[in-house]
């Protein structure tokens, strides 16, 4: 089953128009949302950026917090997911009608929800940067909208070249982000996470605005860089890919040995309480 505008409906009788302003010019968001150990992982985050996106955007909210939380178990319940892990996604988009220039506000939504299997973090050694996709600022670059044609043109690249993982570069060389996740870059010795700035078009994702509210809990201080690969070239910095799903470590970039990253892969699992 899925939810679409608010009504429960089997997944296969659920169709989209063709005027919908999602399919014909990107114009919305989505958001993938873990549901773990009978809890909807970082709620506040998502809200926040959904939030931020419909704003944004120029979007009426098709509901309030209170009624995604409770459209989202109802969800869950009745596919037999309250038990498990699940992934849910939400995807927001406006009203049809018009041009590039909609006559709507209004909103309109679809939420899906499967099972999903909990990933075990992984190390990779086989890690390069894109050289067939740069990102730019723009005013919706932090945003996580439909249109996310950077990051399938990163992962054609990166399978491409038989990578496991694939670094993105702004337009000006600056390190911006993983192919589908925010980067960080731990430096235990002065207890400090560095991730790059949004002045570099990467996304402001969940466990980005999750790690600046909680960092100093843990006695950390986050610190937004604009450094070049070769800022990267320091035996104190262990480098780690986190999204929603989880965090992976990054050993190599080509054949250059990254910092070891045992203990921040321990710190992140408990400051995320995966």
């Amino acid at each position: 089953m899925i939810n679409y505008n608010g009504n429960l409906t089997p997944s296969g009788s659920a169709t989209l128009g063709i005027s919908n302003r999602g399919f014909q010019y990107g114009d919305g968001i989505f958001e993938t949302i873990i549901f773990r150990k009978k809890e909807i992982m970082f709620l506040n985050e998502h809200w926040e950026r959904i939030s931020d996106s419909v704003n944004d955007l120029k979007l009426d909210f098709p509901f309030t917090k209170k009624d995604l939380e409770k459209t989202l178990l109802e969800l869950l319940e009745v596919n037999g997911l309250m038990g498990q892990s699940a992934r849910v996604k939400l995807y927001i988009w406006r009203k049809a009608g018009g041009l590039y220039t909609p006559e709507h506000f209004d909103a309109e939504f679809l939420l899906t929800a499967d099972q999903a299997q909990r990933k075990k973090n992984q190390k990779f050694d086989k890690v390069g940067l894109a050289d067939t996709v740069f990102l730019q600022k723009t005013a919706f670059s932090h945003l996580k909208t439909i249109s996310a044609l950077p990051y399938v043109m990163a992962g054609i690249e990166k399978k491409e070249k038989g990578l496991e993982e694939i670094i993105l570069l702004d337009q000006d060389g600056y390190i911006a982000e993983a192919s589908s996740s925010n980067l960080y870059f731990l430096d235990l010795s002065n207890r400090s996470i560095y991730t790059p700035s949004l002045q570099t078009g990467c996304i402001n994702g969940v466990s980005r605005r999750y790690l600046f509210k909680n960092a100093k809990k843990f006695d950390l201080e986050m610190k937004e860089v604009l450094w070049l690969p070769e800022d990267l070239m320091s035996d104190r910095l262990s480098i780690f890919t986190i999204n929603v799903a989880g965090v992976n470590c990054i050993q190599k970039i080509y054949a250059t040995k990254m910092g070891d990253c045992t203990e921040g892969l321990k710190l992140f699992e408990e400051i995320f309480r995966w």
